[in-house]
């Protein structure tokens, strides 16, 4: 079993929102949020005849907003962005069918407890931004486990799922990547995230010696961290590097993201970077048993 809900190779959509992301959209933004396959998105466009000839504006504004509705130079464009299917027609056919034995599954173990089993091959601190009264606030919410495989039930599920972790289960267990784990947890799904939460009856089957997570160390880089508007792969894929669930009502309104990349090293610009390749550096350096060049992040 995959999800079939997170895959990226059926779909890609043109549409200016998608385009920090290379215009790649997962099955389940495309079927189940925006539902816009085949009809296709339809959104009206706010244009002025006089910025358009970049003519400036009598009330000297710089930029279109709904203060201008009642202006005569004002008008919208009724535009529709329809997203590019992938697959061959016989490749959607066979997605359309694995994609009813996904939710059929799906349905049968939401929001019901299962045995799970499985090995982190990632942990983080999980941070959310509340918006409220036109303030944000960060908050750190305990930690997050990724597994890239494992049982849910008696189904071996070859995907990527998530379990919650709260701050005194990992002050407790001291869980680090490469540990295999035997619980009991809840499955919930997080706008196509197979998510296990409520973790109960632990069980460390194997034990790794990597670097482990405190709570200490999480404050410490919720502290130090900042938040990005764009999310570029190779930071979520970073250690330093997490996905922030943002909840509250936006502000500025205009602002609609479920979720910011946040960087827990605090770097400035993610497209400049050098954290990963100074650890890559760093690691050949060991391998070729150089001791004399020293880094520091």
């Amino acid at each position: 079993m995959i999800n079939q809900y997170k895959r990226l190779d059926v779909f890609r959509c043109i549409h200016e929102s998608h385009q920090g992301f290379g215009n790649v959209v997962s099955v389940y933004h495309v079927l189940k949020e925006k539902g816009c396959y085949p009809g296709g998105c339809v959104y009206f466009k706010w244009r002025c005849l006089r910025l358009d000839h970049k003519l400036p504006c009598p009330k000297s504004y710089k930029h279109i907003g709904r203060k201008c509705v009642s202006c005569t130079e004002y008008y919208d464009e009724k535009l529709i962005k329809r997203p590019k299917l992938l697959l061959s027609e016989s490749d959607y056919k066979a997605f359309c069918d694995d994609l009813k034995d996904f939710e059929k599954w799906l349905n049968a173990h939401k929001n019901k407890e299962a045995n799970c089993l499985g090995t982190i091959i990632g942990i983080k601190p999980r941070f959310v931004l509340n918006h409220s009264y036109g303030h944000s606030a960060l908050s750190f919410k305990g930690f997050m486990l990724t597994f890239q495989e494992g049982f849910i039930g008696l189904t071996h599920f070859n995907d990527t799922f998530y379990a919650l972790l709260s701050s005194s289960q990992q002050g407790r267990l001291r869980l680090c990547e490469g540990d295999r784990l035997e619980f009991r947890a809840v499955l919930r799904l997080d706008r196509g995230r197979i998510i296990l939460d409520r973790l109960r009856g632990i069980e460390i089957e194997e034990k790794n010696k990597a670097e482990v997570w405190t709570i200490d160390k999480a404050k410490k880089a919720m502290a130090k961290g900042r938040i990005h508007d764009i999310q570029y792969d190779k930071c979520i894929q970073c250690p330093y590097g997490s996905l922030v669930d943002v909840e509250g009502d936006p502000f500025p309104k205009k602002e609609n993201k479920k979720r910011r990349l946040f960087c827990m090293e605090g770097v400035l610009r993610p497209e400049y970077c050098i954290i990963q390749a100074a650890r890559e550096l760093f690691s050949a350096d060991c391998c070729e048993g150089d001791q004399g060049n020293e880094i520091f992040f």
